[in-house]
């Protein structure tokens, strides 16, 4: 029985349990139930529940909770120097089949495809109820919302389980499950599949013009709380990303201008975090995961929980966070002097005699607290810069050093001299500040296919880029 590819293959939906809210709860797909999905869907509510339950189980530590932000992903990256008996040891090495890191790796596959599962059930009902059980706009975006999700989630398992177009463009991709039903998904090439991913997220840009980010008449509280929900701007920026993977640098530079443009608004929904929030001596109030920045983060639920066990001196074996001499190479504190860079400055801290990762440090009562950034605006700043090192290099330049002013480090501004090659290099510099602890470094090293992961012992390749799907899929017809 193919329980990993969970359109669920093999186990057709009977019924849905709900359970709400918090991010340690949530209904996995089953073929036992308390409601039937005809009556799940019979109201507004059973859309909007449905939705809560994907949010929550990527809140879990097998997901956006942990593996796929600061835990698997990130030390695939290289972000950290690793205790000898830390969990992670065999995944920084890339022994992907050893035992613990292959349940990892499998885990993400399963619990990502239960994700798309319960997002494709409420795509399958949500043109088919009355379209008067909606109030206001809430059925394009619900809708939107959930393509949105389709799309994001199946880009992840992509650039985790498959090559990248810079090293096999005939390679097969992931299997893109676009209904519930018992027919197996059959993968297509990786191009084919990211354009199924664009579609995706085209279709959720149109129908979310709604969405109350974009209204300025709103309050600004109404438009901040659309941040933990997969808004217009987070379906804008992944276009940017999913773009920027396919090789496609014109569209991907369209999209990520919408970000930019409207981080450059005087009202912006994202505005570069204030330095006050950075410079204030208390530091429950410090805001080190600039969070007024992200187009989309998760708010995981008492997220303590999680992290105290990786960046603190009783993570003992299990700690996370990159030796001073790491950090100073990451940040070119004695190189270049950035030592007053806030994703530095703000991002370590001692716990007792020593040093740690200190970006996801819960204060209790703190003012930032149990937020997880999944897309940040920065990313399509380095697009764009990335995209014009060529065309104009000077703007390339500009738009790097707009990000680096908002870190602090207006005095350190790079030379608008610079070479296509050398801007490049700093692109690649600014991915490994901004995104340490949250895995994206991995993916940029893929979508080149650099030779080189830096910190990594071996050299790069598709037997590091490309994670072995479980055996089940494969069993099921699935390569690798």
């Amino acid at each position: 029985m193919n329980i990993y590819r969970l359109n669920i293959n093999r186990l057709f939906l009977l019924s849905i349990t709900v359970l709400m809210v918090s991010c340690s709860d949530w209904l996995d797909v089953r073929p036992k139930s308390e409601i039937p999905v005809e009556l799940h869907f019979e109201h507004e509510s059973g859309f909007k529940d449905q939705l809560t339950g994907v949010y929550t189980k990527m809140c879990n530590t097998r997901m956006y909770g942990r593996d796929m932000s600061f835990g698997l992903t990130s030390v695939l990256s290289q972000d950290y120097d690793l205790k000898s008996n830390s969990i992670y040891r065999y995944a920084a090495e890339y022994q992907y089949q050893e035992t613990s890191t292959k349940n990892i790796i499998d885990s993400i596959w399963v619990d990502t495809y239960n994700c798309i599962a319960n997002l494709n059930v409420m795509l399958q009902y949500i043109d088919k109820v009355d379209a008067n059980i909606f109030s206001d706009n809430n059925h394009d975006l619900y809708k939107g919302e959930a393509l949105g999700l389709r799309a994001f989630l199946h880009l992840d398992m992509l650039r985790l389980y498959s090559p990248s177009l810079a090293s096999n463009p005939s390679a097969l991709g992931v299997p893109y499950v676009t209904a519930y039903d018992k027919v197996i998904t059959t993968q297509k090439p990786v191009s084919e599949t990211l354009d199924l991913i664009i579609a995706d997220l085209v279709q959720a840009a149109d129908l979310l013009q709604i969405d109350p980010f974009l209204n300025a008449k709103e309050d600004y509280k109404t438009r901040y709380a659309r941040r933990v929900y997969f808004n217009y701007y987070a379906v804008v920026g992944t276009l940017a990303r999913a773009y920027m993977y396919k090789g496609d640098k014109a569209n991907a530079l369209k999209y990520a201008e919408i970000i930019i443009e409207e981080g450059q608004k005087e009202n912006s929904n994202f505005a570069w975090t204030h330095y006050s929030t950075l410079e204030t001596a208390k530091e429950e109030q410090v805001n080190r995961i600039f969070s007024g920045e992200t187009l989309f983060y998760l708010n995981i639920k008492d997220m303590n929980n999680i992290v105290k066990h990786y960046f603190t001196a009783s993570s003992g074996n299990n700690t996370l966070t990159p030796s001073d001499n790491k950090a100073d190479q990451i940040f070119e504190k004695s190189s270049k002097g950035y030592g007053n860079d806030y994703r530095m400055l703000k991002g370590f801290s001692y716990d007792g005699e020593n040093k740690y990762f200190w970006k996801y440090h819960q204060y209790e009562g703190g003012s930032y607290v149990d937020i997880m950034p999944i897309l940040r605006k920065s990313e399509s700043y380095y697009i764009a810069a990335e995209i014009l090192k060529d065309s104009n290099p000077k703007r390339a330049v500009e738009l790097l050093n707009i990000v680096r002013t908002a870190r602090n480090l207006k005095d350190y501004a790079l030379s608008e001299t610079l070479t296509a090659d050398q801007i490049q290099a700093e692109v690649g510099k600014e991915y490994r500040k901004e995104f340490l602890g949250e895995g994206q470094m991995f993916f940029y090293y893929k979508r080149l296919n650099s030779a080189r992961i830096e910190g990594a012992a071996v050299n790069a390749g598709d037997a590091i880029y490309v994670l072995p799907m479980p055996d089940n899929e494969i069993e099921f017809g699935g390569r690798n």
